[in-house]
């Protein structure tokens, strides 16, 4: 009875295995190969002496995480010949995103001197297009600008004397401003475009991030004049009469509109570097297991355990804290730029006769309350909202403190990943310890900026350090990011595949 039982079991196994010979043959990337243990099955290239095959990467890129797992599960652990390593993005995007951030550091710069030597509200027209790019070249183009110039509220109140030469000379700043953007913008998509339509050289991930840099880009081009037509008229002359007159109204751009404006490049900025940064680092893991390829579960392991151990967690959950204060400090370096508050107390530490704030009814004046709409007394709690956004005097003393408070933060933050460096990533402490150093610069630039009564050059200064110091803490959140889900199902495969060798 035994015996056409074991005639059938071996007809089964000599169809299968000619099956088997089969599908290896039609499949070229993969061929069968002998596995340690009898619970794996070993899948390897055909490329012996390529350790990644081309095709291998652009298909793992865009794989689900699912596939990602059975294929790293299957792979050998018998030479680096036969390794599948996790896909990561090409190092040219990340080269690509920091010369980008570099241009928008450099855009924030001269934003800034738009803004101090009072030249935004020159052009008093948007043209985004093709025409906005052409800098006037004769005498009646330059006084048909001129003349659009003498409509605005700005010219007529401040600067009537003005010359053709000194409008010039304005005109030119804000004209780089708005053709400089249009650059970034240039600059960044068509290559971020060409790295996404190439298969293999961006990882999905990755290509969501480009996205919303690109869209963050074109919102600040619009948010870049949301905020310019805000200095062209006076916001409050529809506002319904009060027995409590606003304070005068000085032709700038509102405040507001200034520091989304400001807010939107730091965040732009701060994408390109934590992307860029972030795919530096997988890279750097990846080409570590090549380089070791007996060692890449103990690499691996190391690399995942630094970014999910429980310090390292509530660490970065800290360096987001930290991020936020230096943030809201830069919100309202910006709030003190767009009311020039920067001229009221121009002393420090103290505010007036020796005290650390000025008197209760400068700092909470009724004529900064927020105003109802049927011009009604505004309540105690609309007062001090006001106040606190709008009171030149307020919201110096508010920037004053937050940056020292930043200040003490940052040096505490410092200690902190000193602390625990060991269970961090190497780069995590010294992202930490720059963001301290930088932080006091950024102190003492502050300070001479106040006392010297905001000069062009200290203020350009100021402004630029309060990027370097975001550059900083953002590093700190991308070094300590979540791995990508590649690395993070190659070590859960490698692991599962070493249990059951064992």
């Amino acid at each position: 009875m035994l015996r056409p039982v074991r005639m059938l079991t071996a007809l089964s196994t000599s169809r299968m295995c000619t099956r088997l010979s089969r599908s290896a043959v039609a499949t070229p990337m993969w061929t069968a190969a002998p596995a340690r243990s009898l619970h794996v099955r070993a899948a390897v290239p055909l490329h012996a002496k390529s350790i990644t095959p081309v095709r291998t990467v652009a298909r793992t890129a865009s794989m689900p995480v699912r596939n990602m797992l059975r294929l790293y599960s299957n792979a050998s652990f018998s030479g680096p010949e036969k390794l599948v390593f996790p896909p990561t993005t090409s190092k040219v995007v990340a080269y690509h995103l920091l010369a980008s951030a570099a241009l928008v550091f450099l855009i924030i710069i001269v934003g800034g001197i738009t803004r101090l030597t009072e030249s935004g509200l020159s052009i008093t027209e948007w043209n985004p297009g093709l025409k906005g790019m052409r800098l006037p070249q004769t005498d009646e183009e330059w006084n048909a600008e001129w003349d659009k110039y003498k409509q605005s509220p700005e010219f007529k109140m401040l600067n009537s004397n003005m010359t053709l030469e000194d409008f010039k000379s304005i005109f030119m700043w804000e004209w780089s401003h708005r053709i400089l953007g249009r650059f970034i913008g240039t600059f960044f998509v068509l290559p971020a475009a060409l790295f996404c339509l190439r298969r293999g050289m961006v990882t999905p991930d990755i290509k969501k991030k480009l996205l919303l840099i690109a869209a963050g880009i074109g919102f600040q081009g619009f948010l870049g004049w949301f905020m310019v037509a805000s200095g062209l008229q006076n916001p409050y002359e529809n506002e319904p009469l009060t027995s409590q007159p606003r304070p005068d109204w000085t032709p700038r751009v509102d405040h507001f509109r200034l520091a989304a404006h400001l807010g939107t490049a730091f965040a732009v900025y701060m994408g390109m570097v934590y992307t860029a940064i972030s795919i530096l680092r997988d890279n750097a893991v990846v080409k570590q297991m090549k380089a070791s390829p007996d060692q890449q579960d103990a690499i691996v392991s190391k690399f995942l355990n630094s970014l999910t151990n429980p310090a390292a967690r509530k660490f970065r959950m800290v360096a987001m804290g930290m991020l936020a204060l230096a943030f809201t400090t830069a919100m309202y370096g910006a709030f003190v730029a767009g009311l020039d508050a920067g001229l009221v107390y121009s002393e420090f530490p103290f505010m007036g006769e020796k005290r650390l704030l000025p008197p209760k009814d400068e700092l909470l004046d009724p004529r900064y309350s927020v105003r109802t709409s049927d011009g009604s007394t505004p309540s105690s709690s609309y007062m001090v909202m006001g106040n606190v956004t709008q009171n030149p005097v307020t919201v110096q003393a508010i920037h004053r403190y937050l940056g020292l408070t930043t200040l003490t933060a940052a040096f505490l933050f410092m200690r902190y990943a000193s602390r625990n460096k060991l269970q961090l990533p190497p780069a995590a402490s010294r992202f930490a310890k720059g963001a301290a150093h930088m932080s006091a610069t950024q102190a003492l630039l502050g300070i001479a900026t106040l006392i010297y009564m905001v000069p062009i050059s200290l203020a350009s200064l100021h402004q630029g350090g309060a990027v370097v110091v975001l550059t900083m803490l953002t590093g700190v959140l991308a070094v300590t990011r979540k791995p990508s889900q590649a690395i993070n199902a190659f070590g859960h495969a490698r692991r599962q595949a070493a249990s059951l060798r064992t």
